[in-house]
């Protein structure tokens, strides 16, 4: 095969890169691609480039166009292989779990297929046969009994710094409208609208561009109340997503939530668990970080029966979002709990008719 007939793998992505930053590349909707997604290239980008170092090969897109059935073996074996060793990369010198080198992979995907549809090269269809490791796991979230203590435990209010009761104040208030920590955290003040002895958050969420109106209950406007504001135009204080993460773990484990909690993520569809960083078992609080917030919100709202739709107009999900589904499954093993509690209850010596 011609040296005309093979492409360079890295500067090809670069470029599918470059088109996905100015919008010469658009989602299928049409939108320009997500700053967060370009971010998840440009890691993939790198993991390319160390694994060519780690090789000591560059890698080559072989073009199809009009080859022998020899070559086309050949082609098929090329991709085969470097599709072994790129996962072999993931896993034994990146630490990679499943979810990571699928996501990985999936990027990878969509590059050739953009090859291949927009800019009509033949790649070949071998890309298709990468099988994406994937993994589904369950988030962890606050529960609405705990939450219920987060906001009317009195005692446990005032025994908190003030640096930790303004976490709570926060973390409360997140919990209730289930927004993105960035989309939470650049509230303005005109994004709150009283209507009568109503008030609620009007905006855009900034992942979605979905326009959300949520209400606002009592306790969430006296967190927010308290809470100080040192930025002139906006709702809430200033914090960055690593800070708040560190604060909200000590709120959680100064309110007692500090059993034991193992996490466990895949590695060749075989169950592993991760250790913090002291090589120990993680415990209920090392889970809890500000998209817990999100997550407890979509959840909680879904326990206490509200629609389906009416809970996705408030996240921004699109339909068929998988994302969603994931909240739905929580609060379904949740209900069948209920369930099975009432059951036994019904069953019970003490409750049984007389």
């Amino acid at each position: 095969m011609a040296k005309n007939d093979q492409l360079l793998f890295l500067p090809e992505f670069r470029k599918f890169i470059n088109a996905s930053r100015t919008g010469r590349r658009l989602m299928p909707s049409g939108k320009k691609i997500r700053k967060t997604t370009i971010r998840q290239y440009e890691i993939t980008c790198r993991l390319v480039a160390a694994f060519e170092k780690y090789t000591g090969e560059s890698l080559e897109i072989l073009l199809c166009a009009r080859i022998t059935p020899r070559q086309q073996e050949k082609t098929r074996k090329y991709w085969n292989k470097k599709y072994h060793q790129f996962l072999d990369f993931l896993y034994q010198h990146q630490k990679s779990y499943d979810n990571y080198a699928g996501a990985v992979l999936k990027h990878l995907k969509t590059f050739l297929r953009y090859l291949s549809v927009h800019k009509g090269l033949p790649v070949g269809d071998f890309y298709q046969s990468f099988r994406v490791p994937r993994e589904s796991f369950t988030p962890v979230i606050i529960s609405p009994e705990q939450l219920r203590f987060l906001i009317a435990d009195k005692e446990f209010e005032q025994s908190l710094s003030p640096v930790l009761h303004k976490t709570k104040d926060l973390f409360i208030f997140g919990c209730t409208v289930g927004l993105r920590f960035q989309d939470l955290i650049q509230l303005k003040k005109t994004n709150l609208k009283v209507n009568g002895p109503e008030t609620s958050l009007i905006l855009n969420t900034r992942k979605t561009g979905t326009e959300v109106s949520i209400p606002l209950p009592p306790y969430a406007l006296t967190a927010l109340s308290r809470l100080k504001k040192n930025r002139a135009g906006y709702l809430l204080p200033g914090i960055s997503g690593t800070n708040f993460n560190k604060q909200v773990k000590l709120l959680i484990k100064a309110a007692g939530w500090d059993y034991y909690h193992p996490k466990y993520r895949l590695k060749r569809g075989e169950r592993v668990e991760i250790k913090t960083r002291e090589g120990k078992t993680y415990r209920f609080y090392d889970h809890i970080t500000a998209h817990t917030m999100r997550r407890t919100a979509i959840t909680t709202l879904l326990m206490l029966g509200v629609d389906e739709n009416a809970v996705r107009r408030i996240s921004g999900h699109a339909p068929g979002s998988k994302e969603f589904y994931r909240y739905v499954v929580i609060s379904q093993d949740y209900l069948n709990k209920k369930v099975s509690e009432a059951h036994r209850l019904l069953i019970s010596p003490e409750t049984a008719p007389i």
